[in-house]
């Protein structure tokens, strides 16, 4: 009966933890595009998402940031950088601005987690002009 008693509390923890998982934006997420995989935490105040790595048959090349507006910031290593920083919770969502390392670009973003767990990410160069992302849980 114990034994009874310890499993089933042991399995409503763990349904808990998954549960909770799915409400929370933090933790490491898979990208559609590339296959990226991006850190979400908690920093500067807000939410930050971090590059953690990319495709892995990705040339030494497609590793930096080479669609940079900047020039001299074309030669920067994209993994550890941050495409968004602080993004302030407004609501069920977290707003701010992105970097997309695909076109060198800086837009407002919008990121909010679905009931199925997954995080949308949207960036707009101006509304209605928007391009939206499903990002994958990984862990």
């Amino acid at each position: 009966m114990v034994r009874k008693v310890l499993l089933a509390g042991a399995l409503l923890t763990a349904a808990g933890a998954s549960a909770a998982d799915q409400t929370s934006p933090y933790g490491t997420w898979r990208t559609p595009e590339r296959g990226g995989l991006i850190e979400v935490s908690q920093c500067d105040g807000g939410l930050c998402g971090k590059i953690l790595g990319g495709s892995p048959g990705a040339s030494p090349e497609d590793r930096l940031d080479r669609n940079n507006k900047n020039p001299a910031l074309r030669g920067r290593p994209l993994i550890g950088m941050y495409v968004f920083r602080g993004l302030k919770q407004a609501g069920g969502s977290w707003k701010g601005s992105i970097y997309n390392p695909s076109d060198g670009g800086t837009y407002a973003a919008t990121v909010s987690l679905r009931p199925s767990g997954a995080l949308e990410v949207k960036g707009c160069v101006v509304w209605p002009l928007c391009k939206t992302q499903v990002w994958t849980k990984v862990r």
